[in-house]
């Protein structure tokens, strides 16, 4: 336990410390195999309770872990946490949910535990009847099984994985009909499996080997245990158990801690703060422990440790159930808005395909194949001045829009340059489809910041903006309650200045509306192209339109502030909308039967309208709209 809680904490210096799992495992199995033969003839339900003992640790850090991912972990990210906390409560049963980033990763091997000391207990009675030898005979085939699974790549991860805990079974069986050695040989032994699980640790994961060094080294360890002076034997008696249960509380709450702790601190852990936070988990660790002993001291039933370990279990589970029902909410109302807004577009039309690719669901129309919306002859005027609310580069007016909408839907202000006035087709359409009201404000090379804009060929550029950004100051001063989010991006590539500088230019321009209590979602700034895609495509059939795409290595790196601007206000949310122009390794520059950028960073308006359903859902999974819609049903 420790060498994995090691790894983890310190990635890169034990890059191989997984392998500590399967010493664990096998351990664990020698440990289980008390149940055939010492506690075979103890009652049921005194053994039962040791069980529910060591399962109320786990269940606490579960319980732990989904009111802190409801609370520390951005909505947006809330899923998978969740349904991974939950699908750990119930891992007895189903395994392979757990994703390996989740702050609940390591539960899987309390888990197949779990599923292993049950299997154990249904060969309970057949040992208590036909003594040692027919229970090693039943757990030596279950061990061969579980590991030809294993070599051939079984994708069940309980039947595939008990077999480092067989063997560990098998040790502690052997044992029971032949001496283990105890000698200096074996003490000898020990301290080479020792070694080579420390040389394994260091050198790094090595496909299957890792596991196969990990299980030999756990065989060895446990089988040379009843020398004092081997690794296995230099703990005794109450040292024991104290260290056992340390480790055990330890190794419950490092991962959950490890994977919030950013969330907390709103940054990367360095290895300072690593280590303070192990410290902090030690003395979690210890609470957790005594917290144990002080109810076992005053509970000895096994049917009450069963109820207190039942009680946690069903917290686990329903701590979940607020967090994954507002969730499921906001994907509902998400569904029936992208129904509502693409029944009149054809299937997979222009965005439309990108989302579905990032929603994992492949989306192909083949009547779109070799089509350009709008034709090549007008690709290069595909865009709506929207001048009504529209600043130009040689005024300062602050002119803002109604869109339309619903009265009683979320009130929606989007602000920025140009690259948010070609959004405006997007919201446009969510407003003429009821979903919500928008007004808009929009200055060219003009963001919603207090960053000064720097133009050497357009001096006047900048003292403008700043007029305009003084009026818009005002303005929000007397309306911003009157709005329920705000909505804002602009052309990184024009934010000069150092990144710190672009970031905290953001943060006090928005500071005063999130003070207001109005939250704010920030969009990244779309790709900005080296180069102009229409010439390419004119030239180019459309079978071989592909050539024209560009490389993701080839866009211009821009920095992008609202991102590390998003994360340093509280109510501001940041949404990638990279996903929607491109893919991982390649930018397209047709999608969907669409041309996508109209110049080198403006994207068409044909395009920006069918980003509506899209840019809806990931606004709305941020839960901006979905406190307004329970503000209404209220």
């Amino acid at each position: 336990m420790v060498l994995l809680v090691l790894g983890a904490y310190w990635p890169g210096r034990l890059p191989g410390a997984s392998a500590g799992a399967e010493v664990l495992l096998v351990a664990a199995g020698a440990l289980m195999a008390q149940l055939l033969l010492v506690e075979r003839d103890r009652p049921l339900g005194a053994v039962v309770a040791t069980g529910a003992r060591l399962a109320v640790p786990p269940l606490l850090v579960l319980v732990a872990t989904g009111i802190a991912v409801q609370r520390l972990v951005d909505l947006r990210e809330w899923a998978g946490p969740l349904r991974d906390v939950r699908d750990a409560a119930i891992g007895i049963v189903n395994l392979g949910p757990i994703d390996e980033a989740s702050p609940v990763a390591g539960f899987w091997i309390i888990a197949l535990l779990a599923q292993s000391a049950v299997l154990l207990l249904l060969l309970r009675p057949l040992v208590s009847r036909w003594r040692t030898r027919a229970g090693l005979a039943l757990v030596a085939v279950l061990t061969a099984a579980s590991f030809g699974w294993w070599v051939v790549g079984g994708d069940d991860l309980a039947a595939a994985r008990f077999w480092p805990v067989g063997c560990g079974v098998l040790v502690a069986l052997l044992a029971g009909r032949w001496p283990l050695p105890s000698g200096p040989v074996a003490a000898a032994a020990g301290w080479l499996g020792a070694l080579g699980l420390g040389a394994v640790a260091l050198v790094g994961p090595v496909p299957r080997l890792e596991v196969l060094a990990g299980v030999a080294a756990g065989v060895v360890l446990v089988a040379t245990a009843r020398s004092s002076t081997s690794p296995g034997g230099l703990l005794r008696g109450r040292t024991a158990t104290w260290f056992a249960w340390l480790a055990w509380a330890g190794f419950c709450w490092a991962w959950p801690a490890l994977s919030l702790a950013p969330e907390a601190a709103d940054r990367d852990l360095g290895l300072r703060d690593r280590a303070g936070l192990l410290v902090v988990v030690g003395v979690v660790a210890l609470l957790t422990w005594a917290l144990v002993a002080g109810v076992r001291s005053v509970v000895r039933h096994g049917v009450a440790w069963a109820a207190l370990a039942a009680a946690c279990l069903l917290a686990a589970v329903l701590v979940t159930v607020p967090g994954s029902e507002r969730l499921d909410a906001i994907e509902t109302d998400a569904a029936r808005t992208e129904a509502l807004l693409t029944a009149d577009l054809p299937e997979c039309f222009g965005a439309l395909t990108m989302a579905a690719r990032a929603e994992g669901r492949d989306c192909r129309n083949g009547e779109l194949e070799g089509v350009l919306h709008p034709p090549l002859d007008r690709a290069g005027a595909d865009f709506e001045a929207y001048l009504d609310c529209w600043s130009r580069p040689d005024d300062a007016n602050l002119n803002l829009c109604d869109l339309g909408g619903p009265a009683q839907g979320p009130r929606v202000l989007v602000l920025g340059d140009s690259h948010a006035r070609v959004l405006l087709g997007a919201f446009r359409r969510l407003a003429e489809h009821g979903v919500m009201e928008v007004t808009a404000a929009a200055k060219a090379s003009c963001a919603w910041s207090t960053l000064p804009v720097r133009d050497s060929k357009d001096p006047l550029r900048g003292p403008l903006c700043d007029q305009w950004r003084a009026k818009l100051t005002t303005w929000l001063e007397q309306h911003v309650d009157e709005y329920d989010v705000i909505v804002t991006t602009a052309y990184a590539g024009r934010m000069k200045g150092s990144e710190s500088a672009q970031v905290r230019g953001l943060v006090e321009a928005w500071e005063p509306a999130v003070r207001a209590g109005v939250p704010i979602v920030a969009l990244r700034d779309n790709p900005r192209l080296p180069g102009d895609t229409l010439e390419c495509l004119s030239g180019t059939e459309p079978d071989d339109w592909a050539r024209c795409d560009v490389a993701r290595d080839d866009i211009v790196p821009d920095f992008d502030p609202f991102e590390p601007a998003a994360a340093r206000v509280d109510g501001a949310h940041f949404v990638d909308t990279w996903p929607f122009f491109c893919r991982e390794d390649v930018c397209p520059a047709v999608i969907g039967g669409v041309n996508v950028f109209r110049d080198y960073n403006h994207v068409s308006a044909t395009y920006a309208g069918t980003l509506a359903a899209p840019l809806h859902r990931e606004i709305a999974r941020t839960g901006v709209l979905d406190a307004v819609h329970r503000s209404a049903a209220g």
